[in-house]
């Protein structure tokens, strides 16, 4: 099934993702630098980032999880030219290859790449930090649960915060899978039923070219 995936996931992309040097400069960037792309988001995936954005009409981004800064380009193409994007990578390696990347890419938005945990550098934010627009969860699985009430610390009404990789092919409900990345996940699954700072909250299955998995997206109240 896997390469059925996958060539779905290429044909979507041959019809519906416009080529974008800047984009796969990042790719090329990255597989010279030996890390694997697979953790990145697929096109189509980053594509339906920037029109969750474009949707949200949102100028302020959060990103926890940079990685390489594939999926940061994404969300920066989506955003106004007095947009800010906030972007916390907590490996050095990976933030050295994604501060290059970035660099190179020269967009056209204000990217502020940060370094560290990503609880530690929101915890260290100034007190009058305004709000972001869109919150995009890309990180250690482990911590999700502390990464969602972080997002909605620094939240507004009609904030669009989505999660990803929360399904793990299948593996979440698996009651013999204690590993501490399923664990929390299932935390967040918890956190976000019936979170009174949600309005409305869902999460889908995908399968693709990064295998089976899938996303959790939810509107602040």
């Amino acid at each position: 099934m896997q390469k059925t995936w996958s060539d779905l996931d290429h044909y979507i992309e041959s019809h519906l993702i416009p080529q974008d040097q800047k984009l796969q400069q990042v790719i090329d960037n990255t597989d010279q630098y030996g890390l694997s792309n697979h953790l990145a988001v697929a096109p189509n995936q980053g594509m339906l980032l920037q029109m969750l954005i474009q949707m949200n009409k949102a100028k302020r981004v959060l990103e926890i999880g940079t990685f390489a800064a594939y999926s940061t380009l994404w969300l920066a193409r989506a955003l106004p030219e007095d947009g800010y994007l906030l972007t916390i990578e907590g490996r050095d390696s990976h933030a050295r290859v994604a501060q290059e990347n970035i660099q190179q890419a020269q967009m056209h938005v204000d990217i502020d790449l940060r370094i560290g945990m990503a609880a530690d550098v929101l915890n260290a934010l100034p007190k009058d930090t305004s709000p972001f627009d869109f919150i995009f969860i890309d990180a250690d699985k482990g911590s999700y649960p502390t990464y969602l009430e972080l997002a909605l610390q620094f939240s507004h009404s009609g904030t669009i915060i989505v999660l990803d990789n929360v399904i793990r092919a299948g593996d979440i409900i698996d009651a013999s899978n204690q590993k501490p990345s399923i664990v929390g996940i299932r935390k967040m699954f918890e956190a976000l039923q019936n979170h009174p700072r949600l309005l409305s909250c869902t999460a889908l299955q995908t399968v693709g070219s990064k295998g089976h998995d899938g996303l959790a997206i939810a509107i602040v109240k």
